[in-house]
Order: structure tokens, then sequence, then C-alpha cells
């Protein structure tokens, strides 16, 4: 009798399924399909949306006040973070970017709950938001400024000859920010929920295979909760620095060299 061994594989829970496939002869060839990724792309656009509709209507429908007082928090710390990194200029903004922070948020913190999908640890997601962004910047500093926009490529004091040169690199450099920042926070999340995967699996391989793990089970459930926790955290600092660039990426395009 052939004994089936299943090898433990942390990047199987990064596998896109389909949740719902809708094909046959009332479509044709055309299939109409909803993934995984798509799924909680959805939920957490409704949610937030929902969220807010609670908060505008509190007293039809009503919110915690522990609740009501996060969101304020949050409300309060994005428009801070905005005034700071971009300036009063930067006030028509907020909107987009208070919803970026709490659409990447939200993805993170679900993407943590036990045999849900972590949305944000896919780089083909992250990537196309972050060259969305650097394209919809790019767009904003072309509206503000024209042809004058390209000015950014050209460092401040720098000589004639150097100038061909170092608008490459500054132009390449520009490009790339498409780039580091959909992989930094693709990365960052995915490493995070291998390192839990692989944690979780070795301690309960651990606990259940001697008496002697039985005993000393307290150990792994504590440095796998502080794991938990240090990965909570690591969720928060992820969306904070996306929009913390996405601001930085803003202000260029306003201010060029004016600072």
């Amino acid at each position: 009798m052939t004994k089936i061994i299943h090898i433990y594989n942390p990047l199987e829970q990064f596998e896109i399924v389909k949740f719902i496939a809708l094909e046959g002869p009332l479509f044709g060839y055309i299939q109409i399909g909803l993934t995984n990724i798509g799924f909680y792309l959805l939920l957490a656009s409704l949610f937030i949306i929902l969220l807010h509709l609670l908060y505008n209507k509190e007293g039809v429908l009503g919110l915690s006040n522990t609740l009501m007082l996060c969101m304020e928090s949050l409300f309060g710390f994005v428009l801070q973070l905005v005034k700071n990194q971009v300036g009063p200029s930067g006030q028509p903004y907020f909107p987009a970017i208070y919803s970026l922070f709490l659409f990447i948020l939200l993805l993170n913190l679900v993407g943590l709950i036990p045999y849900s999908f972590c949305a944000t640890a896919h780089f083909a997601f992250t990537l196309g938001l972050s060259s969305t962004i650097v394209l919809g910047v790019t767009i904003l500093g072309l509206k503000l400024h024209g042809f004058h926009f390209f000015s950014l490529f050209v460092p401040a004091g720098t000589p004639l000859a150097l100038v061909p040169l170092l608008t490459l690199i500054e132009a390449v450099s520009y490009v790339a920010r498409s780039v580091s920042l959909g992989i930094r926070l693709a990365a960052n999340m995915l490493a995070g929920h291998i390192l839990l995967h692989l944690f979780s699996t070795f301690s309960w391989k651990f606990i259940t295979g001697s008496f002697l793990g039985l005993l000393l089970a307290p150990l792994p459930l504590l440095f796998i909760t502080l794991l938990y926790g240090l990965e909570i955290g690591v969720a928060f600092i992820q969306a904070f620095v996306f929009v913390l660039l996405t601001c930085s990426y803003i202000q260029d395009a306003i201010k060029l060299h004016s600072d």
C-alpha cells in the first residue's frame, strides 16, 4: 500500500483560485469568474464604504464609541501626515491618500486572519497599484507644470556637461519608484506570512510529536503569539510607509525643486 506524504509548502496560502466561475453555452467562450484575490479586494472596498456610511449616519445605525474613536484617530493621523509631507497644497489629495491607507491596512490585517488570503503579498497587485500611483503623480505634475515638470530630472546646480548623464539617472530612478514601492509592500507581507506559517507548522509538529513537546507547549505558543503581534505591527507600518512615499511623490510633482 502506497503511503501519500503531503509536503507542506508555505507558498500554498498565496495560490490564486476561483471562488465563482460561470461558463457554458449561455456565455459562449466567455468565462466570468471571481478569484480569491478579487473577492478580498472587493470585500475590503465594500467594508470601507459601509463603515463610513455607518459613521455618517451615526444617529440612525450607530457605531460604538470605540470604533468611532479609532476612525477619527486614523482620519487625524493621515491628515497630519499629508500636512507634514505635502503641505497645505496637498489637502485636495487627502481623500485619495486616506482611502489608500485604509485599503492597504485592511488588506494587511485581513490577511493575518487564519485561513484567509493576503492580497498585498502578491507582487502583481502591489506593482499594479504602485505603477498606477506613479502614473497618476506624473499626470498631476504635467497638468500643474506642463513640460517644466521634466526639470525634476535635472538636479539643481548640475554642471551643463553632466546634465545628460544625470537626467538619465534621475529618469531611471523615477521610473523605479513604481517598482520599489510595490515590491517593498509585497516582500514584507510575503516574508511575514511565510515566517508565521513555518513556525506554526514547526510548533504543531513539536507539540504533538512527543510528551516533552506537550509539556513545553507554552514556549512555542508564546513565541508565535509575539510573532503574530509583530506582524500586526508590520501591517500598520507597511500601510504607513506606502502612503508616506505616495505623499512624497505628490510633493515632488507639486513643488518640483522649489524646496
